[in-house]
């Protein structure tokens, strides 16, 4: 037995030297049977070992006895274990081997322990006002076990948001900054996650989302709208609770942002371009974009020497232009969380009413949960 001890700890990175023993528990109040404790090869007692190490050690000890006890029940399988820990938890329990050694109940809070599993082994459990509670599997489906893997907070979370890409999710935790430094008030303490979708067709959201849905969460899509999504898609995911945001009709998020900010906004958007991407590079952008007709240069004269505001056609060229797809100028989570929390947010309320609607309706959803 002590053997087994000793190889399972091994295996578990548990440090107890060459060898544990059975020696008599030096601090125990009495000595008689229950003063015999397990020791390591210096002598210390195993009891002494931190929080992780134990609940390694017991795991490891559990699957040793799997024949004999072959249910294990573990309750916050996260506390006292670093992330790479956990995941040699959750593989010593067996979740990587098929069949499973053990039947395993365990509670979570972290998201490690979520990425780590498969979508077959995980279950949403809601309470129910006819039954005590309902027990969903996850399920392995392609859009449910992407999620798992890229964005396992979402299954922690009350509420989730479904982004088309990597600049809506920057876009969300940029103006969430901005408007906790404002009130207070941050989305992730109402409970709420984001999910990105990394880009493609619109459908896959509305997808994503409707699985989302399913399992019990309430779920928001925001998209573009310059791919309209496939209608019988949209209907399912509404019939099933499901809500969603799109940019006004053939717009994406920089056409919303260089039309409706400000001008002074836009200033600030067309500097923040240059600083990202280098003044040359963009004035070639602009050319190329509009055929040679309009330079960068053109554009600053009319700005800043004649004073004049941004044209229609000139606020509509900068959008265009900055969602290059080869050399989009803000296309990252955080280049857009930056433009959301540094021009967004403090050039809002002087934004078109239109485009404030949207945002507003997107905080409004966010903290109802």
């Amino acid at each position: 037995t002590l053997d087994v001890v000793t190889q399972k700890a091994n295996e578990l990175g548990v440090p107890v030297g060459g060898r544990t023993q059975a020696l008599l528990d030096a601090h125990a109040v009495s000595i008689g049977d229950g003063a015999i404790a397990l020791h390591n090869a210096a002598g210390v007692p195993l009891r002494s070992l931190g929080t992780g190490s134990s609940r390694l050690l017991v795991a490891g000890m559990q699957r040793a006895a799997a024949q004999r006890a072959s249910v294990a029940l573990v309750d916050e399988v996260e506390y006292g274990l670093e992330p790479h820990r956990l995941t040699r938890l959750l593989n010593s329990l067996g979740a990587r081997e098929t069949p499973p050694p053990l039947q395993v109940f365990l509670t979570t809070h972290s998201p490690v322990a979520v990425r780590e599993l498969n979508g077959n082994q995980l279950f949403v459990v809601r309470g129910h006002p006819t039954a005590p509670h309902l027990v969903l599997p996850v399920g392995i489906s392609d859009d449910i076990q992407s999620t798992v893997r890229a964005d396992p907070e979402a299954f922690l979370a009350r509420s989730v948001i479904v982004c088309e890409g990597a600049s809506e999710v920057g876009l969300i935790r940029g103006l969430d900054h901005y408007w906790t430094s404002l009130n207070g008030n941050s989305m992730l303490s109402a409970g709420t996650a984001f999910v990105n979708v990394g880009g493609g067709e619109p459908d896959r959201c509305f997808v994503r989302g409707l699985a989302l849905s399913r399992l019990g969460y309430r779920v928001l899509v925001l998209v573009d709208a310059d791919k309209p999504p496939t209608p019988a898609t949209v209907e399912a995911f509404e019939a099933a609770g499901g809500e969603h945001i799109t940019w006004r009709a053939g717009r994406a998020l920089e056409d919303e942002l260089f039309m409706s900010l400000p001008d002074a906004g836009v200033d600030a958007l067309l500097q923040r371009g240059i600083e990202l991407m280098e003044e040359e590079l963009v004035a070639a952008h602009i050319q190329t974009q509009s055929n040679g007709q309009v330079t960068l240069a053109h554009i600053r004269q009319q700005r800043h020497l004649i004073g004049g505001p941004y044209s229609p056609e000139i606020r509509q060229l900068l959008g265009l232009t900055a969602r290059n797809r080869r050399n989009g100028w803000f296309k990252s989570v955080t280049r857009y969380e930056d433009v959301a929390h540094d021009i967004l947010g403090p050039h809002l309320p002087a934004s078109d009413a239109g485009f404030r609607a949207l945002i507003s309706r997107l905080y409004w959803w966010a903290h109802a949960a």
